[in-house]
């Protein structure tokens, strides 16, 4: 990624998010942590979205996510926890507008998760969509 321009990619389809191979190349960087290169994926994401509504939350979310493990990698706990505490605020708020499972992901679960690794330094996060 180092000398390149950042991705750029065309918005997800909320009905069909599993066609959107961006956004699983995104969910494999995270899930095998690659965080940083993640980071940037999901925020490409959430320009697509221009970064409004239920979608690009929740990709802010993700962006979150992303800077709270990587920091958490890097040793820096406290900057660790308060990206946990925001990526679980941003996920709470999709909850409340589109439910508890949003484009294929159980958020009530991402925010389980989220919780044992604010409680759990150790504990790693991983992300599975229903469809994937």
């Amino acid at each position: 990624m180092e000398g390149q321009g950042d991705p750029v990619t065309e918005p997800v389809e909320p009905s069909h998010p599993q066609n959107s191979e961006f956004l699983k190349y995104a969910l494999d960087l995270f899930n095998y942590e690659y965080y940083w290169e993640s980071h940037v994926y999901f925020e490409s994401l959430w320009n697509a979205h221009r970064r409004q509504g239920s979608i690009a939350n929740f990709f802010k979310g993700m962006i979150k996510l992303a800077a709270a493990a990587l920091k958490l990698k890097l040793g820096q706990l406290p900057s660790a926890l308060d990206h946990y505490l925001r990526a679980k605020e941003l996920f709470l708020l999709v909850e409340v507008s589109e439910g508890p499972v949003f484009l294929g992901f159980d958020l009530k679960e991402t925010i389980k998760q989220i919780d044992l690794a604010v409680d759990n330094s150790h504990h790693r996060i991983i992300i599975h969509p229903a469809w994937k």
